[in-house]
């Protein structure tokens, strides 16, 4: 048996997404883009991506079709996340508080659909069932989904009250994520007790 390479492991993909982000952040200027609300999110985020490193570094790729649907996935992942910084940018023209214009206009949470979608395609990348560690990858999704959908419901509330009733009228305009339902009537509820 041919022993894997020491740069076929997965945690190097998801190194390099993770500083292409940055990358796209820094040359796309996204001035509006910010940190997660809260030195909460910010110790979930950093655990959750040196859980996910840890895991990682102990599943190994190889250039077959995985790694082919992983990679346009991530790229796919990329654009989206493009759109979104540079819906995120300073545009003089547009007054508005509330960014609900480019993929903000189809989805709320465009970058933290952006951040799921690339990482669904480095474990993609990674496919090999019968590997113990690449099943604790599925499980580490999965939870970090959740643990994403949380986060989304909790900068939610802030932007309501940082941005009032607009920000409730584009909740109820605009998908919290592509293709799924807009905001239900308990959002306009919970801004209303909150006045």
């Amino acid at each position: 048996m041919v022993e894997t390479a020491w740069y076929f492991r997965l945690f190097y993909v998801h190194v390099l997404t993770f500083v292409m982000h940055g990358l796209l952040h820094v040359i796309i200027r996204a001035k509006r883009m910010g940190l997660p609300p809260g030195k909460f999110w910010i110790i979930v985020t950093l655990t959750g991506v040196i859980a996910g490193w840890m895991l990682m570094w102990f599943v190994f790729f190889s250039i077959n079709s995985a790694f082919w649907i992983g990679l346009v996935i991530i790229i796919f992942g990329n654009v989206v996340l493009s759109l979104g910084y540079f819906a995120m940018r300073e545009h003089p023209e547009k007054k508005k508080a509330v960014v609900d214009w480019g993929i903000y206009r189809v989805s709320r949470h465009s970058h933290v659909l952006a951040g799921t979608i690339c990482l669904l395609g480095v474990i993609v990348m990674g496919w090999n069932p019968a590997s113990v560690m690449y099943k604790l990858l599925w499980v580490y999704f999965v939870i970090y989904s959740t643990a994403t959908h949380f986060y989304v419901l909790s900068e939610e509330k802030i932007n309501i009250e940082k941005f009032g009733q607009e920000y409730v009228d584009y909740m109820n305009r605009t998908p919290r994520y592509i293709g799924i339902p807009k905001s239900d009537k308990k959002d306009e509820k919970a801004f209303q007790d909150s006045q």
